[in-house]
């Protein structure tokens, strides 16, 4: 038998009660589990950095920022989600916020299986794994892993450079590496770089190796422990 996929979800309300409630609502939805549980806007905002769910189930009356708010920055990006809310009044501000489902407490079973299994239906199979979530100007943004020339350590960030500028991520690089082992090669402790985009190696002034980058003009250095595989990446590759 083939192996279903597991779709995750974080819950976001401010009642410690109701998010527990939601919890065991979700938990009893079949190839659906809980991931993660946050009481604001701000901090589902770090969730959903840090661990990419498929969807969010969210309260909109919240102190601070609402969920309309944290909604329309999502706006038409991954994670989809899924209003939970006491209140109908906001419900033609949802959808203007192109949410996939609006749910009344006290929300029922059913009707958050229904809202789920029209998510899943909706996100193909691996697809979170063809983006990376970044947080850029107090925006969630995805970016395409397609284009991403590397990706290299900043203090306690990690700056992906790709072809419209620059983002930081809060994922380490050994992460990406283990997420993203296909498309990323490891050049250096510092840094990855996208096997594609590898166009060659150069010495550069004090017999530093650098990588050149198909349309990047960044060249990462490349480490002696590191230089050799590379050589062979190179010379063994067939695109």
């Amino acid at each position: 038998m083939a192996d279903t996929k597991t779709y995750r979800a974080i819950i976001v309300d401010d009642e410690p009660l109701a998010r527990q409630r939601m919890q065991q609502l979700l938990t009893a939805v079949p190839d659906w589990e809980c991931i993660g549980l946050a009481g604001n806007a701000e901090a589902a905002r770090q969730l959903i950095i840090s661990l990419r769910p498929d969807a969010v189930l969210l309260d909109i009356n919240m102190p601070g920022e609402s969920g309309l708010v944290l909604a329309e920055e999502l706006s038409n990006t991954a994670p989809a989600i899924i209003f939970t809310t006491a209140h109908e009044q906001h419900a033609l501000a949802a959808f203007d916020c192109q949410v996939s489902d609006y749910l009344l407490k006290p929300v029922r079973q059913a009707r958050l299986r229904q809202a789920l299994e029209k998510v899943a239906t909706q996100l193909p199979a691996g697809a979170d794994d063809r983006h990376i979530t970044v947080r850029n100007n107090h925006q969630i943004e995805r970016i395409a892993l397609t284009t991403i020339s590397c990706c290299v350590a900043d203090e306690k960030y990690v700056r992906l450079i790709h072809d419209g500028g620059e983002a930081l991520c809060d994922q380490s690089l050994l992460q990406l590496e283990q997420d993203h082992a296909a498309y990323f090669v490891r050049v250096h402790r510092n840094a990855l770089v996208a096997r594609a985009r590898i166009m060659g190696i150069t010495r550069a002034a004090g017999h530093q190796w650098q990588v050149r980058l198909d349309q990047c003009a960044f060249q990462p250095e490349i480490s002696r422990r590191h230089l050799d595989s590379l050589r062979k990446l190179l010379y063994h590759r067939t695109d």
